[in-house]
């Protein structure tokens, strides 16, 4: 008795993979976004981030540059590719964006707008599903706390609807490895500071520990990389816990 749940459950699972396969699949029109290291793109389905998404990272300020990257890359993206969406947002909860640093990240001068101030959480998530729809983006990042399930759902609706990349962080999330639980996130992630080279200044690489803690039709993995003179280099194995 105890072993039909287990097979009802696994057949479910099973069922719920191919349909995120197949629904992956469906969209020729957007090409995934590469991040630019082949071994996690080799762990992504189609090869990168899946497009018109929600992506949840968490972490410690690395994860700040982390979504910047992505960002950043969105943008080229658009750009290559002819599509009008080449602008980016940032909603802020508060007022501690130091939008100058993030250009060492890869995003053009002009191109990030700035919305501080959110500390609402409906009007983050207000500001976001707006964003989302805006086909003159290329990508937004919000700072939330948590996110329903229904609100997510919005949230991933609006991403469809215009390739919008969405990207929800959680700051000073480092010793958590949940983050704050989008279930409607296509994938999530844990990005964090490895001690050595740091965030310092001064054209100095940043080393981050890279988790993806899960992906739809993806393969979670970690990955130790560093970020400096605009591109990636990797750095090795992971560091032992």
């Amino acid at each position: 008795m105890a072993a039909a749940p287990k097979t009802r459950r696994d057949t479910a699972e099973a069922l719920r993979r191919a349909i995120r396969e197949i629904e992956d699949a469906r969209s020729p029109g957007r090409p995934h976004l590469l991040l630019g290291v082949p071994e996690i793109d080799r762990s992504l389905p189609g090869g990168g981030l899946r497009p018109g998404s929600i992506h949840e990272v968490g972490g410690d300020e690395a994860a700040t540059g982390f979504c910047a990257v992505l960002l950043g890359r969105a943008a080229s993206a658009g750009n290559r590719t002819g599509t009008p969406g080449s602008s980016l947002l940032w909603l802020v909860r508060g007022d501690d964006l130091y939008a100058p640093g993030l250009v060492r990240y890869g995003i053009g001068a002009g191109r990030l707008l700035i919305v501080s101030g959110l500390n609402r959480q409906t009007d983050m998530l207000w500001a976001m599903e707006e964003a989302l729809r805006c086909r003159a983006l290329a990508g937004v990042v919000a700072e939330v706390e948590a996110i329903g399930r229904a609100a997510g759902r919005r949230l991933m609706l609006a991403a469809e609807g215009t390739g919008v990349l969405g990207l929800v962080l959680s700051r000073g999330g480092g010793r958590r490895r949940g983050g704050v639980g989008v279930s409607a996130a296509v994938s999530r992630w844990r990005v964090t500071a490895v001690p050595g080279l740091g965030e310092g200044g001064g054209g100095a690489e940043a080393r981050w520990l890279v988790q993806m803690l899960h992906c739809r039709g993806g393969r979670p993995g970690e990955w130790l990389v560093g970020w400096g003179d605009g591109d990636w280099s990797a750095r090795g194995p992971p560091p032992a816990p």
